[in-house]
């Protein structure tokens, strides 16, 4: 079988189940369709058990009944047990040669390493939410607007790190003498502020909550602008 079997697809939960399916229709199978030959794992009570990957493993193994494949989605795949991960890793290593893997997570931090060696990675692309100004150019003014703004994103890590990456270009031109807009502490207090949030989200605070937060904490700055 030329195809690869086993995926992780990763991002915004809309845009990964859009990549699913994409993938899905170039196998001629339509997930809007009910088939005895998708079959779907979701997390129960937090998290996704071994017990539901012994289900699995006993679908996966029958012939499809109407596709040339058994499609099989585990959403939220971030959400494995350390013992359902080791299970599904069994499969992983030898599946069954009708047999479509697919994990959707928001990320691959959560996932062992063993796993992630035997799946191809793809990227789902966050879409791009309109923003008139990233943090580097905050005005205090611009308070509310900037809380509305950001409770609009899907992707609050990436994003995050989409505004550290801009500040981090701010800093070198300043650096560079290119007379930029903000001092060199008020780039650094911000990174070191956003790189906190980031490690809320990833420790499951909510992540409008943290976003808030960093909004309200670069409120609270007093930091005089560069002529």
């Amino acid at each position: 079988m030329s195809l690869f079997q086993s995926y992780l697809i990763v991002g915004p939960s809309n845009q990964r189940r859009i990549q699913t399916e994409i993938l899905a229709k170039s196998l001629e199978i339509d997930l809007k369709k009910v088939s005895p030959d998708i079959f779907i794992i979701a997390p129960q009570n937090q998290s996704i058990s071994i017990n539901q990957v012994r289900d699995l493993k006993r679908h996966i193994f029958e012939k499809p009944v109407s596709s040339k494949y058994k499609f099989v989605i585990i959403e939220d795949a971030q959400k494995l047990t350390h013992e359902a991960q080791n299970a599904l890793l069994k499969i992983l290593e030898e599946p069954p040669e009708s047999a479509i893997i697919v994990l959707e997570a928001k990320n691959e931090q959560a996932f062992l390493p063993t796993i992630l060696s035997r799946v191809i990675i793809k990227r789902a692309k966050q879409p791009k939410v309109h923003i008139p100004s990233h943090l580097a150019t905050f005005e205090k003014k611009d308070l509310l607007s900037t809380l509305e703004t950001v409770t609009q994103v899907k992707d609050p890590t990436g994003w995050i790190d989409e505004q550290i990456q801009l500040f981090y270009k701010q800093l070198l031109k300043n650096l560079q003498g290119q007379n930029p807009k903000l001092s060199v502490s008020h780039l650094a207090q911000m990174i070191e502020k956003s790189k906190e949030a980031k490690i809320m989200i990833e420790a499951n605070v909510d992540s409008k909550f943290a976003l808030a937060s960093l909004i309200f904490s670069l409120k609270s700055f007093d930091y005089p602008k560069l002529k």
